[in-house]
């Protein structure tokens, strides 16, 4: 497990620095909308490929899953999940929110997972049994604040406006039971907040395996929970994520289930 874990933390810094370096690109050239878009689309796959590259170089009888290169077509129990630029928007628009997440799935279950912004330095990292970190400290779940007194964090699906006056529901109702909500667009990034104690739960519906196969990881491996809309396991498939404290996981996921939610 060792051995994934620091070829995977090598590669993720090696391409953090990538992103870097064109995050600073992208904020000279944003008045130049479609220039700003080609260098973000370059800057994605390029950053996949070189993860890619270094990964399969060092493991080369590995699947290979990215939302930008798609799977390299091989068989095996090992799969790497990797989004190379999970916060895009917020990349092009210069917020320095976004992430490299990279994940090793054994048999389909999560066993290493990396989550890395490069402009704040911020490394998440777990493994499967062997606790959460971030830079280095160990991390868990915040379980000493009344859910009254903790933030929550969402996003609503840009691709599917249908599901969006339910949402707007689930939304309202919870509102008013946290503190306050966040949605920061990079839903690895929420889910590490969500282990490291500054959110007691993320939600979001209709995210990609790529999104959430890292965070879902390191949620759990810092004392968390992790659950689909229906309160089952099936998240990396459905994409439909509850992530944090075991009592503000139960209260979301009663609510969607209150409001007639019938799918995963």
């Amino acid at each position: 497990m060792e051995e994934y874990l620091q070829a995977a933390l090598k590669t993720v810094i090696e391409a953090g620095d990538f992103l870097k370096e064109n995050f600073g690109k992208v904020q000279d050239i944003q008045a130049e909308e479609k220039k700003a878009n080609d260098l973000v689309s370059f800057v994605d796959r390029e950053t996949e490929k070189m993860i890619r590259d270094r990964i399969l170089k060092e493991f080369p009888d590995h699947q290979f899953l990215g939302e930008e290169l798609g799977n390299n077509e091989k068989t095996g129990r090992f799969l790497w999940v990797i989004d190379p630029l999970d916060g895009t928007k917020n990349f092009l628009s210069g917020i320095e929110i976004f992430a490299i997440s990279c994940a090793l799935l054994y048999d389909g279950e999560p066993i290493v997972g990396v989550v890395y912004n490069p402009v704040k330095n911020e490394l998440f990292y777990a493994t499967k049994g062997g606790g959460a970190f971030k830079n280095g400290r160990k991390i868990e779940v915040n379980r000493n604040l009344p859910l009254e007194r903790t933030l929550f964090a969402t996003a609503f699906p840009f691709r599917e406006k249908s599901r969006f006056d339910f949402l707007n529901k689930v939304f309202k109702r919870l509102y008013f039971q946290f503190s306050d909500v966040r949605r920061l667009g990079s839903a690895a990034l929420d889910l590490c907040y969500v282990a490291e104690g500054i959110f007691s739960v993320f939600y979001e519906y209709g995210l990609s395996i790529w999104d959430i196969a890292a965070g879902s990881l390191i949620v759990q491996e810092a004392g968390g929970v992790v659950r689909d809309f229906s309160g089952g396991t099936d998240y990396l498939k459905s994409g439909n994520i509850v992530a944090g404290r075991d009592d503000a996981v139960s209260m979301v996921v009663d609510t969607i289930r209150r409001l007639g939610w019938i799918l995963p």
